[in-house]
């Protein structure tokens, strides 16, 4: 079932929340780079119905959108070409390449390293977003409360900033070092 531009367009701003101004302000790099033009009324008149886009303007926008041309003008086809989908990464075509060439047990190998090197890796970022938290002005206003609370007085708000500015000081050191 094929569709139009206008529908796509819409589609698009709905699931990225985007406004025509904002597809307008994505597109003046590619604007100058290719050499197309593109003004507000004219993308209004696309969004609109009002007109249909040129295949230099359907060009335009799905580099802009990072859209297939394709499924810009509305055809039954994946929104990213396969190609965008996967991450073009040099390393990651040279490891394809060489697991392909490898043996089955080979293969398992490098399958069981990558998923190592995967859970160290989402182990690292979960470290890393309590320390984010630990240096958090929320976790830092918190801590001294609990301490003035504890000591029995009041601390006023320049005292407040003086000790989350030394506690955080004092964390950073000791997440710098590995202590904490």
């Amino acid at each position: 079932m094929k569709t139009d531009t206008s529908n796509r367009l819409k589609q698009i701003m709905a699931e990225r929340n985007l406004k025509q101004v904002d597809i307008l302000n994505l597109s003046i790099p590619f604007q100058k780079k290719f050499g197309i033009k593109l003004s507000k009324s004219t993308l209004s008149q696309y969004v609109n119905s009002v007109q249909s886009p040129d295949q230099n303007r359907i060009y335009l926008l799905a580099k802009t959108l990072g859209v297939s041309e394709a499924w810009l003008m509305g055809f039954d086809v994946p929104m990213v070409e396969s190609s965008k989908i996967e991450n073009d990464s040099e390393t990651i075509e040279e490891t394809i390449t060489v697991m392909k060439k490898l043996e089955e047990p080979r293969q398992k190998v490098v399958l069981d390293t990558a998923n190592i090197q995967l859970k160290e890796q989402e182990e690292q970022n979960k470290v890393k977003q309590i320390e984010d938290y630990r240096l958090s002005d929320e976790y830092l206003e918190e801590q001294i409360s609990k301490a003035s609370a504890y000591g029995g007085g009041q601390l006023n708000d320049n005292d407040k900033e003086f000790f989350k500015r030394l506690l955080k000081n004092t964390l950073k050191e000791k997440i710098d070092k590995g202590d904490l």
